[in-house]
C-alpha cells in the first residue's frame, strides 16, 4: 500500500509548481508580485525571467540593478531579447556602476549603430577604469563608423595595451582617414604577432 504524502510536502510542491507556472506563462502583474516574495537566492532566475518575457522595463530594471548581489541586474539586462533592445536601454546600462552592466551597454550601442549614443562610447572609450569596457565601447564605435570616433581610434593605434591596439586595427576599416591608415601602416611590425597578422588578413599589407 503506498505511504500518503505529507500534507506540508504537498503544499510545498504545489507552491514551486505554481512559482514555476507563473515564471514561464503568468502574466505581468502575476511575475511582478512574486518577485516581491522570491528568496534572494532565486532573484536573479525571477528578474532574467521578467525581462525575456516583458522587457526592457525600466521599472524593473532599477530593482534588478540595485540589488546588492550584481548577478541579479546582469542577469535582468542580459535577457531582454536583442530585438527589444533600444538606446534607453543602452544609456541605462552604460551608467551603472557595475562595469559588467556598462560593459554590456556598450555592447547593446553597437547592435543598435545607433549615433546619439557615440558621446558616451567616446568618453567610456576613453577613461573607464575596466580595459574591457574601453574594448568594448571601441568595438561599437566601429561598429557605428561615426568619424567624431577617428582622435579616440588614432589615440587607441598606439596605446601600449596590446588589447586596444588590435581592436583599433580590427575597426579602422570602418574610418576614411588618412591618419589612421597612416597610423595602421606603423603597425605593419609591430612587436605583437597577432597584430602583425591582423594587418595581412585586413589586407593592409600592399606585398599581399
Amino acid at each position: 500500500m503506498p505511504r500518503l504524502q505529507s500534507p506540508c510536502l504537498l503544499l510545498l510542491v504545489r507552491g514551486v509548481f505554481n512559482e514555476l507556472s507563473i515564471l514561464l506563462s503568468g502574466s505581468r502583474e502575476e511575475l511582478r508580485a512574486l518577485l516581491k516574495e522570491m528568496p534572494s537566492e532565486l532573484l536573479a532566475q525571477g528578474h532574467r525571467a521578467y525581462q525575456s518575457r516583458f522587457g526592457p522595463d525600466g521599472d524593473m530594471l532599477e530593482l534588478a540593478l540595485a540589488d546588492p548581489d550584481l548577478r541579479v541586474g546582469i542577469a535582468a539586462v542580459a535577457a531582454i531579447p536583442s530585438e527589444r533592445r533600444n538606446s534607453e536601454l543602452a544609456e541605462r546600462c552604460m551608467s551603472d556602476s557595475s562595469w559588467l552592466v556598462v560593459e554590456f551597454g556598450a555592447y547593446v550601442a553597437g547592435e543598435l549603430e545607433d549615433r546619439a549614443l557615440v558621446p558616451r562610447l567616446i568618453e567610456l572609450a576613453e577613461g573607464h577604469d575596466e580595459p574591457l569596457v574601453r574594448e568594448s565601447a571601441l568595438a561599437s564605435l566601429g561598429a557605428i563608423g561615426d568619424p567624431r570616433a577617428v582622435p579616440l581610434v588614432l589615440s587607441a593605434l598606439s596605446s601600449k595595451n596590446v588589447y586596444l591596439r588590435r581592436r583599433a586595427l580590427v575597426i579602422s576599416v570602418a574610418f576614411e582617414s588618412e591618419e589612421i591608415d597612416a597610423a595602421v601602416e606603423a603597425l605593419r611590425d609591430d612587436r605583437d604577432a597577432q597584430i602583425r597578422q591582423l594587418f595581412v588578413d585586413l589586407e593592409r599589407d600592399p606585398y599581399q
